[in-house]
């Protein structure tokens, strides 16, 4: 676990990291690393692992958050089930840029038949050097639900950083049974420590973080191309192919509660990898991150336009800036049916 004067850990499920108020602070969202560490995998590895390096170097941030599938236990691809030496390969790759990160699951940092469940990853996690992570409630659904409250000197918490973990397939298998979602027991535990900050400042605004994109990312982005001009376009595209969104079929709560709720004003998501759409719905903007994947997808290599990382940078007063740091020169602002940035402007 990360060492340092700035983090306290309060409980199983909250941290808090001291930063300057007065100074910007920079968070880097990477996504979808998708390392195999693997014979397979080896030159992709290495193409991945070399992006990153360049886009932390590009973005020089304060924090760095990996939203889900950073390895891929899958045997056709990697040549390896063993996501134990993947898991102690990243944190050491990690740990070499001396820059504080977290992390949350996604759906393939666990596959069928890896050497690891959630939980021993959990274990192997919270000895990275660098790394800020905990299991969290073991009675919650998932595991790495936490908090990293940035506080101020004083102890004021100024921005609260929500880690949750998406899960992965529904009930009766895995890839099969379609893509999982945040659970309620989850969404009414966030909310209630949410509340708490609430009562100690009315103003407080907060970011969450998790690998599968709610489904109101998918309406939000519908009622767009329709001329809904209460969503507002930020950046980025839909690449996917048929425009797709890799939702759960599974009715979830959270964005809805959330929005009921007021704290959460950001959501940043991975997943579908050619995706790098930014909105603004109901009040809260939805991105997905940037992603790196070399391996994933068949033929991913040979793409560009989606790779990168996202920065969210907060200002001294206050202000949240979400950008993209693009690995190439080339980023697709192309909204199919639209020109993108004209809804709700």
């Amino acid at each position: 676990m990360y060492e340092s004067d700035n983090l306290k850990q309060m409980d199983k499920e909250t941290f808090t990291y001291t930063i300057d108020k007065y100074k910007d602070f920079k968070i880097l969202q990477l996504t979808d690393l998708h390392l195999g560490f693997g014979f397979i995998s080896r030159k992709k590895d290495k193409l991945a692992l070399n992006a990153v390096r360049k886009i932390i170097h590009k973005a020089k941030p304060d924090m760095i958050v990996l939203t889900g599938d950073s390895i891929f236990p899958f045997l056709p691809k990697a040549g390896t089930l063993n996501n134990r030496m993947q898991a102690h390969k990243l944190m050491k790759f990690m740990d070499s840029f001396a820059i504080p990160y977290t992390l949350v699951f996604g759906n393939h940092d666990c596959e069928m038949g890896s050497t690891c469940n959630k939980e021993e990853l959990a274990e192997i996690y919270k000895t990275g050097k660098y790394c800020i992570f905990t299991e969290g409630r073991k009675e919650l659904t998932g595991v790495g639900n936490f908090f990293i409250n940035l506080t101020d000197s004083d102890g004021n918490v100024l921005l609260p950083l929500v880690m949750l973990d998406s899960n992965m397939y529904g009930e009766g298998g895995w890839f099969f049974s379609g893509f999982d979602r945040i659970h309620d027991d989850q969404v009414d535990w966030c909310m209630n420590k949410l509340n708490d900050l609430k009562k100690c400042n009315p103003d407080i605004k907060a970011m969450a973080f998790f690998h599968m994109p709610p489904a109101e990312f998918k309406e939000a982005y519908r009622k767009m191309k329709l001329g809904d001009k209460s969503v507002i376009y930020q950046h980025g595209s839909i690449a996917e192919k048929n425009e797709y969104f890799g939702i759960s079929k599974f009715k979830g709560t959270f964005f809805n509660k959330a929005v009921e709720n007021g704290v959460i004003k950001w959501m940043f998501c991975g997943h579908d990898h050619l995706n790098t759409l930014s909105l603004i719905y109901k009040g809260i903007q939805m991105t997905y991150g940037m992603s790196i994947d070399y391996l994933g997808y068949k033929d991913i290599d040979k793409s560009y336009i989606q790779r990168g990382g996202t920065l969210i940078t907060r200002k001294s007063n206050r202000e949240i800036l979400v950008s993209m740091v693009p690995l190439e020169a080339v980023v697709s602002t192309r909204v199919s049916g639209m020109k993108a940035g004209k809804s709700g402007q």
